[in-house]
């Protein structure tokens, strides 16, 4: 799988050949492609990110087993998108899902993760104290 940052900058380049080719060459139709081109391949990565996943999907591509990922989170360190006050099955957003290190990771994954973390640490302090 290609790493988020790797995309982003293959969708620049799109982006970027797009301008040219309306600067240099007049050829609107083919910038209008490219950028349209450019614009699918950041929804998808957009809805991939934002997509729901069960407790066993979310298990089979971080690496952790499923009871771990639910006990995060009732410990508040993963987001859980079931109704309030429902019971019904945990929901994990793929961008939210925490991966176990040396497996594959999705990098959008990991900067939620980090700025939870931050934000997490700037409310109780340097090392988890008020």
């Amino acid at each position: 799988m290609l790493k988020t940052g790797a995309v982003q900058r293959c969708v620049a380049d799109i982006l970027a050949k797009a301008k040219e080719f309306r600067e240099a060459f007049g050829a609107e139709p083919q910038a209008r492609s490219l950028e349209w081109a450019a614009l699918q391949v950041e929804r998808a990565l957009r809805d991939e990110s934002e997509r729901l996943l069960t407790l066993a999907q979310a298990a089979e591509l971080s690496g952790y087993h499923p009871d771990s990922l639910a006990r995060m989170v009732r410990d508040g360190q993963i987001p859980d998108l079931r109704p309030p006050n429902s019971k019904g099955m945990i929901r994990i957003r793929r961008g939210d899902l925490p991966i176990k290190p040396g497996r594959p990771h999705t990098p959008d994954a990991d900067v939620r993760e980090l700025a939870s973390r931050l934000l997490k640490r700037g409310k109780e302090g340097r090392y988890g104290h008020p």
